[in-house]
This record gives structure tokens, C-alpha cells and sequence, in this order.
């Protein structure tokens, strides 16, 4: 694999220290490696990770290519690095070099989307001398173009010496020296293997968790918000926790809102999160005259007391792996509304504790609402069946499984 026109990073491209509240070097150090913009299930998911295996005396580096959104988030005497590298490294000789210079035991790259990382990193990581690399996987990668047609000699090498094709089999380079590709979901773990050709037998599912004594179902903090937002108690009221972008699909909630709001008037709808659509949906919500009947609530350090003001889940993406959000709700015993996507409908089932509805489908939303605020004792039962079907992805458990892997 070419470096030619990278340079190695030197001392003064190595990422600023931004928590150096350490303990004694425990004898394995555990090195994460992820890339965001902002704070959503894929950072919640790798807090949760580290905070256990801090118990175990372990010591923690997590390299953040993005923005540092975890140091906040960590107890102050949480004894982890976090590092923060905007100017990260360009070449194999740049990512083996910073490697050597923190000399971690095991490497985890956290994927919230496929190309979140570069496969230099993974290789280079491996070339520096660590041989125990994992990857975490939160998100079903889109899929790979369609094989054009061969018109010339140049469309018939392109597939193997272009740069799409250097990166595609970067990727599978770094899949193999892996020891473990933990995927959220069995379609995400199924997408990689089957179109992306990682390893079979390195590729596993353990699915993301949730709290169940935290999320666990109770009627006072739901009342509290259903006051504060002027909610009775009988209107029928959903609840959608989400990222305010284009692959969370709240464009489409709101369509399907505008037409519940002719058809049963009490339907109301909170919507939880923050993002780069928010003025846009804003102004969404005020051409359909939804002012009054959606309620654009924003970022919310506790979701708990929003789903429990609500009568149900509705999450109407068109890509995820196995959203937090579902089974946060679903924790909470709400019915859920999903869309075919990724790995929703592994956590709902269709009529057993939600509805499964196509990606992008206005009237399949519209559709599932209304049996939903007309059907009460079958929404009754999908209540209690959600809260069941959630102890299959209770966090503690799961997270033994991320921890066994990492640590054996």
C-alpha cells in the first residue's frame, strides 16, 4: 500500500492531552480510537463500555478524530485519557508512528458510520506492533454502487486500481487484522459481510443494551411533562428521540402527523433531539400548522421523562443499527413504531410489541398511528410484550460480552 505524498506526523501533530487525571498505570492499556460531531448512541454506548472496564483496572486512552464530546461526560476522577487530534495522521508511516508513541495493548475503533475511520489507522495500528485490534460497528453501511458496464479498458481495471477501489479493499485489510468486528445488529453484521466481505467467523453480533432499572415504566415523571407541555390525558401522545438529520427521516413524521391531526385530533407528538435540520424542521412544523401538535423539544440530557409522558415509540429512519432509542423505549413498555431499517426490526416485532413500517412511507406511518389510538387493549399488550422483549438487551449483559472480547 503506497504512502507516496503522506508525511508522518512529528511530535507536535500528536493530539493534545485533555484529561490527564490518572492513576496508577494499570499493566493493560486499552486504546479507543473514534470520530464525531456530536453526542448520540454511538458515544452513549462507548461511555457505558468504559466505565466498566475502568473497574477492572485497566487503563484507558480514547482518541478523538472529531469533537471531544466524551470528556465532559466522564467523572472527574474517571482516570481517562482523552485525546483530541484534529490534524490526525495521513499516512500508514504517520498512523504506525503515533501508535508506537503510546504503546497500547488493544486498539477498539468505533464505527458510527462505515467510513468513519480511515483503514490506515486499523493497518497502521497493526504494523506498530499491536496485534489485539477490534472494531465496533453502530450503524448498516449503505450499499455498494451497482457494477458498471464495460464500455472500456479503463472501466474494466477501474473496479481494481481505483481510488474507491483502493479504499474498499483498504477497509477489508483492516476487517481481517481484527481479532473481532462486533456489529449492533445481525443486518449490520450481515451487510459487512455479505457486501463488504469481511470475515464471517471474525464478524459478531452483540447487540447495544439498555438500562432496565434506569428506563423502567412509571407514571409520575410522565405526568410531570405532559403538565409542563400542556398535554391532557387524553390525548394520545408519541414520542420520537432522534438526531434532527436527514437519515433520521422527521421529515416524514411530520408529514404523517399533519394528516393524524384531521384524523384524530388528540394525536400529539413530542419530538427529543437536536441537529442540523433543526430550523428547517421548524419551519416544517409551522407550514403544516403543527404548532400545536408537535413539540420540537431539543436536545434533553434525560430522555426518560419524555417517553414515559407518551403513549408511544415512533422512529421513522431510513438507515440505523440498532438505535438506543428503541430500546430505551421499549424498556419503558411504549409500543413502537419503526421503519424495516437495519436492526429495528430485531427489537420490534411486527403486532408483538410495535408495528414495522416501509422507510419513507407517508400513509404506512399514518397507517400504524391510527391502529395504534384505535386499538387500546392490543396496544396494551405490545406495551407489556416491549418491556418483556427488552430484557433480552439488558446494557449489563451485553456489555460482559463487548468485555470478554476485548479483554481475554
Amino acid at each position: 500500500m503506497s504512502t507516496t505524498g503522506s508525511q508522518p506526523i512529528d511530535t507536535a501533530q500528536v493530539p493534545k492531552e485533555k484529561s490527564l487525571h490518572l492513576s496508577a498505570y494499570a499493566r493493560k492499556h486499552i486504546f479507543f480510537v473514534t470520530n464525531t460531531n456530536e453526542f448520540g448512541g454511538t458515544e452513549i454506548h462507548l461511555l457505558e463500555l468504559v466505565r466498566r472496564l475502568r473497574r477492572t483496572g485497566v487503563q484507558i486512552s480514547i482518541l478523538c478524530l472529531g469533537i471531544d464530546t466524551l470528556s465532559e461526560r466522564l467523572d472527574a476522577d474517571h482516570g481517562v485519557r482523552v485525546l483530541h487530534c484534529q490534524d490526525r495522521p495521513q499516512s500508514l508511516r504517520g498512523w504506525s508512528k503515533f501508535f508506537r508513541t503510546y504503546r497500547p495493548d488493544v486498539v477498539v475503533f468505533v464505527y458510527g458510520w462505515l467510513r468513519a475511520l480511515p483503514w490506515q489507522a486499523c493497518v497502521g495500528a497493526y504494523l506498530s506492533g499491536v496485534r489485539r485490534l477490534y472494531a465496533i460497528y453502530q450503524l448498516i453501511p449503505p450499499p455498494l454502487p451497482p457494477k458498471m458496464e464495460v464500455k472500456s479498458f479503463r472501466d474494466l481495471v477501474r473496479p481494481w486500481i481505483g481510488k474507491k477501489a483502493r479504499e474498499l479493499m483498504g477497509m477489508r485489510a483492516a476487517a481481517h487484522l481484527c481479532g473481532k468486528t462486533i456489529c449492533v445488529s445481525n443486518a449490520v453484521r450481515e451487510s459487512l459481510v455479505r457486501d463488504y466481505r469481511f470475515p464471517v467467523k471474525k464478524s459478531v453480533t452483540i447487540y447495544n443494551g439498555v438500562s432496565l432499572s434506569k428506563f423502567a415504566p412509571s407514571d409520575r415523571e410522565g405526568v410531570a411533562i405532559r403538565s409542563k407541555l400542556g398535554l391532557s390525558a387524553d390525548d394520545f401522545v408519541l414520542v420520537c428521540a432522534a438526531r434532527l438529520s436527514k437519515e433520521k427521516g422527521i421529515d416524514i413524521l411530520l408529514l404523517a402527523m399533519s394528516q393524524l391531526m384531521r384524523k384524530n385530533p388528540s394525536c400529539r407528538c413530542i419530538v427529543v433531539g437536536d441537529g442540523y435540520l433543526k430550523e428547517n424542521l421548524f419551519q416544517q412544523v409551522q407550514a403544516l400548522g403543527l404548532a400545536n401538535h408537535v413539540f420540537m423539544e431539543g436536545f434533553q440530557k434525560d430522555v426518560k421523562p419524555y417517553l414515559l409522558a407518551g403513549d408511544a415509540f415512533v422512529l421513522t429512519s431510513y438507515r440505523e443499527g440498532l438505535p438506543l432509542s428503541v430500546l430505551e423505549a421499549m424498556a419503558c413498555g411504549l409500543p413502537c413504531v419503526v421503519t424495516n431499517v437495519g436492526g429495528n426490526s430485531e427489537a420490534v416485532g411486527h403486532h408483538i410489541n410495535g408495528l414495522v413500517v416501509s422507510a419513507g412511507s407517508v400513509d404506512e406511518v399514518v397507517e400504524a398511528i391510527s391502529y395504534l389510538v384505535t386499538h387500546p387493549q392490543e396496544r396494551a399488550k405490545m406495551s407489556q410484550e416491549s418491556r418483556a422483549r427488552a430484557v433480552a438487551f439488558d446494557m449489563d449483559a451485553r456489555m460482559t460480552d463487548i468485555k470478554r472480547i476485548i479483554l481475554s
